[in-house]
């Protein structure tokens, strides 16, 4: 489902990124739970309170809810669009109620696509489905799926003949770079050098619009590949503290072939 706002900018529900119209390419990515906050306020333009929210976007999904955590993706998902000149996509009506911006103008782009019933939980993309012409037989994909998991069986057993390593913890290692408070693995940090790393790191981190503030640290990995031709598996992990626990949440991103611009 994607929604034209405000005719500046278009959100993808399905994976939470933001493209500028005319725009072949994304302009910028949602986190997963700032996504399924703004996919759950544009199907429930009215005004809504915060206990409501809190259960259908965190608790119904298995997340822990808390009102400082719904401070914190409503202010980031206030920041995000004011980058595109749109003003409080999200507002207070009063104490513990909230609506969507009842003065922007949102277009539903897939029209074709079947709407979701207000109280039905956020759906999870969905794959896209392929059409045969000629559909087998039962019995037929019957052995196909058994000759299938047969193969994976034998693949699988051969993996662990051949490479038995023994599983050992990550050890993290603390860093400062810049205003930020960085945790990178020991592997990481050898293979690479520490300053190639930070300049990455922050070309990564500017890119994702993520800021550095008090009580948050980044956990921040990609293979050797950014180094040589510019791609490359990119993980990194915002995280915040509380109290003895160094990584109460995080929001997560991942890019199997990272291109920096």
């Amino acid at each position: 489902m994607r929604y034209n706002i405000n005719a500046r900018i278009i959100y993808d529900a399905s994976d939470g990124t933001l493209t500028l119209p005319g725009s072949p390419e994304p302009d910028s990515q949602l986190s997963i739970t700032a996504s399924a906050l703004l996919y759950f306020m544009l199907r429930n333009t009215g005004v809504i309170s915060r206990d409501e929210i809190l259960k259908k976007v965190w608790d119904d999904n298995g997340l822990t809810s808390s009102n400082s955590n719904l401070n914190q993706y409503l202010s980031m998902l206030r920041k995000t669009f004011r980058h595109y000149d749109i003003d409080n996509i999200i507002v207070t009506v009063s104490r513990g109620l909230l609506q969507l911006n009842p003065a922007l103008s949102i277009e539903m782009i897939d029209a074709s696509s079947p709407m979701v019933a207000e109280n039905d939980p956020i759906p999870a993309p969905l794959p896209t489905a392929v059409t045969n012409t000629a559909p087998p037989s039962r019995g037929t994909c019957w052995y196909m799926a058994g000759t299938g998991m047969l193969v994976t069986a034998l693949l699988l057993t051969l993996l662990g003949l051949v490479g038995k390593s023994e599983l050992r913890p990550i050890s993290l290692m603390q860093l400062r770079h810049s205003e930020c408070e960085l945790m990178a693995s020991d592997d990481m940090l050898r293979s690479v050098a520490e300053s190639a790393w930070g300049n990455n790191f922050e070309a990564v981190r500017q890119r994702l619009k993520l800021q550095c503030k008090p009580g948050e640290r980044f956990v921040f990995f990609y293979g050797d590949r950014l180094e040589t031709n510019g791609l490359g598996r990119v993980f990194l992990a915002n995280c915040a503290m509380h109290e003895d626990n160094p990584f109460s949440y995080c929001d997560n991103y991942f890019y199997y072939s990272w291109n920096p611009q």
